[in-house]
Order: C-alpha cells, then structure tokens, then sequence
C-alpha cells in the first residue's frame, strides 16, 4: 500500500544544533518536473518588504569599532592566525527566491537558469535572499515532495533520511551554510499549509510577522554570508518577465504584452480596460480622455463610464465572449438565445436588454433598424456604450472606450481577446447552399485590428483592411 506523505516532523532543540558531517559534493539538480507550477498571468501575490539581503534586525557594531576591541583584547599568536585566515578568499553564491502564487510555496536556489526557467514557468521571483559560501562543511539538503508538489531544505541528516523515508525525493545538496554563523536564517513553519508549509528568511521582522500570523518559529535553520558574490545575477533575473502578466516594480503595476513589452495607453485585460502611462505604469485614481469624452479610473485601473445602464449592459455582453457562437439570424428566440447563439445586432440588442432597454422589436431587429435607434453622434466622438455601424450597414459593434469594441462576428474568430489566436468556436452553418461554417462570434476587437488574421482568406481584402475602416460614420448614443 502506497504510504501517505506526512508533514515535516519538528525537531527539538537538540537535535536542531547537530553539527552534520560533510557530504560529498552533489550538483544543483535541476528542479523536478512536478515543481514547475504553472501559475495564473492574472494572479496577484501579497508583497512583503524583505529589506536587503543578509538583513539583520539587531544593531551591529561597526566594523571599525569591532577591529579596535579585537586588537586591545586578541593575543598575538591569536590575531597571527586570524591575520592569515582573513588573506584566504571565501566565494559565495546569490540565492535567489520564489513564489508560487498558486501553491503559496517560497523556494530558494543558488541556480541562476533554473530561476529564470521557473520565472518562464510562472513563478514570481523575489530576488536575491541571501548569500552562501560555495563550500563548507555544513550543506544544506534539498527535498522535494511529489504528493504536496512543494520543497523542504535542512541541514539535518536525521531530518533528511527521516523524509526520504516517507516518501520524499532527495534531491542533493542545495547550497551551504556558512560555518563563521554570520547571517541567521529564520525558519518558520505554517501548520495550516498544505503545500509551503516552510519559509527561511533573513529578515527578523519578516520572522516575527510570520509568527505573529500563526507561524511557529523554529528557530535557525542554517547561516549565510556577508560576503557578497561576484556572480550576482539578480539585475538579469528581475528583468525576465512573462507575456500577457501582470507585475509589480517599484510600487508600479504593469503587464506585459505578448511581446515581454510594458503595455502603454489605453489595454483590454480579462474584460477591462486599463490606461498605462508612457513608462508603463497602470494609472489609477484619476481621470483619462478617449475621443474627447472623460472617462474615471476607478482605484483598481478599470476604466468605467460611470452610468449603471451601460456598465450594466457591457458586463452582461463580457459573459458571452469565447462562448457565443456566430448564427446568422441567431439570437431573437428563447431557443436561441438560450444556445448563446448570436449574430451581431442580436447580440447589441441583447446586451441592452438586460440593463433594461429595448432596441425595439427583438424578432425583427437588424442593422438598418438598430441605425435609427437613439441619438446620432460623430464616430470622431463615440464614447462608451455607444453603438457604430460598419460594412455599409451590414455591422455592428458597441464601443468600449480605448478603441476597443465588442461584437459578435465570424471575423471575430481571431479577436484581440484571443491575442490573435483562434476562438474555439465553430458552427454548422444551417444553409451550406449560401454560407461556409460559421466561426469566431462574441469577441473584443479593437478599431485599428485587420478584420481577419485567418490563414484560409489568403489574399482576400479582409486580411489587409481594419475595422476602423469600414465603418460607416453612423454611431447611435442609446443611453445619454
């Protein structure tokens, strides 16, 4: 029978101040397939001010200060040795630190590739947490539990093979602990955790944070060095970044495109829309102008027009994108309707209806009697909710603001939503005598996008010709 993993077992006092023998030299395994969580683009982790590296939280002594009392005090035989010991040169490694916001796992490595590789995976880097000696007689072993999906580290034998024991993968010698015990590392321990249930941190504050949430302290776990390494990768690190994520820099939220580029200007992320500055900043808190008319960026970055009826309809028509097939003539029965099954005045018109306005008969309405609806703007000054008609009266969309705009359309079927990839949407067109099989439907698309990116229209006028070009110079303000 297979055995249950179980949790790692607290150790006393004594068994925690075991000095452990020298192992021979393992090298930094490569992380286990298991451990490379995907994580989701749009999670987003709480920050913790972890100070500097190596951060201490009791006052030291200058180091001018330590030398005097060392030289009035030290024997010469003494500060002989000490003299020669100092002109020996100690290398240290940068341990870099994760998390996965999915598991809530921290995990250190001294591998630099292998911390991009997880960064690429999802995994949001935390920077450099300490310094490590390349070589003592203290290592400190890597564990990795297949059933949680999270790592242990310890400089216990005990420990370890009580681990591996259970269940758990040996995984080599991680790093080293510094023999001088320069720099302390704090282990502390989550008992309601499934998976990260440990985290190691130079940071007494961090420390005491974390117990005081219900962490239990265990002491020291191990020593890292005040020396810092010449190879220190962390610039690097901190500058590999995935597509279409987002991050926070300096205080700043950003998100990238699918490029690894901070997207600026006015973005259409999960069903919002957002304006970044120039530096890629999301902006929040304040106001925004689109085609002359001002617009409120509410303290989360999502754009709004500030009227309840049009919010009201575009979040219903959010519903429905990548889950709405293309039908034409679709959507004016409860059949149909209840099938997700529009065509693109359908589909305006459905929007409205759930805010509580009528485009008039729902059976009959089309393009040429949704132009008459409302009051005629310019297209030069279409804001929020209104709606614009395209292809000489054969289209329609609602404008989002931004430039963005939603619709129901085959040629949706490569919509900005999908970052230019296919909708997963195909439908057996009922007349195949007139039509070919629909696809796309209820998308997001912006103004200046080529109304297809499909490989199968191959020279046809749609792969070369955006939407901001056929439209028609008819926008209709249904809610003022």
């Amino acid at each position: 029978m297979k055995k249950k993993i179980l949790g790692v077992v607290f150790f006393s006092t004594v068994i925690l101040s075991q000095h452990v023998a020298a192992q021979d030299d393992i090298p930094t395994p490569v992380v286990s397939d298991e451990a490379r969580v995907s994580a989701s683009s749009e999670v987003q982790s709480s920050s913790i001010d972890f100070g500097t590296p190596n951060d201490s939280s009791a006052p030291s002594a200058s180091k001018n200060e330590l030398q005097e009392q060392n030289d009035a005090t030290e024997p010469s035989s003494q500060k002989s040795q000490r003299i020669l010991r100092a002109t020996v040169q100690v290398t240290t490694q940068a341990m870099y630190r994760l998390y996965n916001p999915n598991s809530g796992e921290h995990f250190y490595t001294v591998n630099a590739e292998e911390t991009k590789n997880l960064i690429l995976a999802g995994w949001y880097y935390e920077g450099v947490g300490w310094f490590a000696p390349e070589k003592t007689s203290t290592p400190v072993y890597r564990l990795y539990n297949p059933n949680a999906g999270d790592h242990h580290f310890t400089t216990l034998l005990a420990e370890k093979d009580m681990l591996t024991k259970v269940g758990w993968r040996y995984e080599g010698i991680g790093w080293y602990s510094d023999d001088a015990k320069t720099v302390k590392l704090f282990r502390a321990y989550n008992p309601n955790a499934q998976a990260g249930s440990h985290n190691y941190t130079t940071n007494g504050s961090e420390q005491a944070l974390l117990i005081k949430a219900g962490w239990r302290d265990e002491g020291v776990a191990w020593f890292g060095s005040n020396i810092e390494p010449q190879d220190n990768q962390d610039a690097q690190l901190a500058q590999t970044y995935r597509p279409n994520t987002w991050y926070t820099v300096e205080g700043q939220k950003k998100h990238t495109d699918e490029n690894k580029n901070w997207q600026t200007g006015f973005q259409w992320i999960s069903g919002q829309i957002y304006y970044f500055d120039s530096s890629g900043n999301m902006q929040a808190n304040k106001t925004v102008t689109d085609r002359g008319n001002i617009y409120q960026l509410k303290a989360d970055g999502t754009l709004t027009s500030g009227n309840t009826t049009i919010e009201k309809a575009i979040a219903a028509g959010m519903t429905k994108v990548g889950k709405s097939p293309y039908v034409l003539g679709g959507g004016r029965t409860p059949a149909s309707i209840a099938a997700n099954q529009f065509d693109c005045s359908s589909f305006t018109y459905w929007m409205y209806q759930q805010a509580g306005v009528s485009l008039g008969e729902q059976t009959v309405t089309t393009t040429w009697t949704q132009q008459r609806i409302g009051s005629a703007v310019s297209f030069a000054s279409m804001k929020r909710g209104d709606i614009f008609m395209m292809s000489n009266i054969g289209h329609v969309g609602l404008y989002l603001g931004g430039g963005y705009f939603i619709h129901s359309s085959p040629n949706a079927k490569f919509s900005t939503v999908y970052g230019g990839q296919a909708q997963p949407n195909v439908t057996l067109n009922p007349y195949p005598a007139y039509y070919d099989n629909y696809y796309g439907g209820v998308g997001v698309s912006r103004l200046t996008d080529i109304l297809s990116k499909d490989p199968t229209d191959g020279n046809h006028p749609v792969t070369r010709t955006t939407w901001e070009q056929i439209q028609d110079n008819v926008v209709r303000r249904i809610v003022k």
